[in-house]
């Protein structure tokens, strides 16, 4: 979950999307463009330290722009530039998440950034109206740990 308190997040839906994965027996990790707080929920990791492989799923609920920190020529390889309108770093872990086959959901304005990154209507890919909509379509998905439905074992 990529967000920050002062962009077009849903709290609410993350507040309520982390209880749900709590009580199913996950494991949540908030990541914001900065650590200490997001609302009432504390940041687990930053742009700056999240990486895909902690993650078996990618969920997002905001299409946070260019954070501070977000230096183009350290986050080149992630596509930064002058004129990024989402955080590299960001688009950084949809990428990786999509070519390690992982579930990438997305909500609210999260839908946006799933849609510049060319994924939408993709195997794996799941957008709802709310978060536990995409929950719940991510938690049949991780059933099966990966999407290879993604990469077809031959072209046609």
């Amino acid at each position: 979950m990529g967000l920050d308190g002062d962009d077009d997040a849903d709290l609410d839906g993350v507040r309520e999307l982390r209880a749900a994965v709590f009580a199913a027996g996950m494991v949540p990790l908030l990541i914001a463009p900065h650590g200490g707080m997001v609302g009432d929920m504390p940041v687990q990791r930053t742009f700056a330290t999240a990486r895909s492989i902690e993650f078996d799923a990618l969920l997002l609920a905001a299409a946070p722009v260019p954070a501070p920190d977000a230096v183009p020529a350290r986050d080149a390889k992630a596509g930064a530039g002058g004129s990024a309108a989402v955080d590299p770093r960001v688009t950084l872990l949809i990428d990786e998440c999509w070519r390690h086959a992982k579930a990438i959901g997305a909500w609210g304005a999260g839908v946006a950034v799933l849609e510049r990154a060319g994924i939408t209507g993709a195997p794996g890919v799941v957008r709802g109206d709310s978060a536990m909509e995409v929950l719940n379509g991510v938690r049949g998905l991780m059933a099966a740990h990966r999407v290879w439905e993604r990469f077809p074992a031959s072209v046609s």
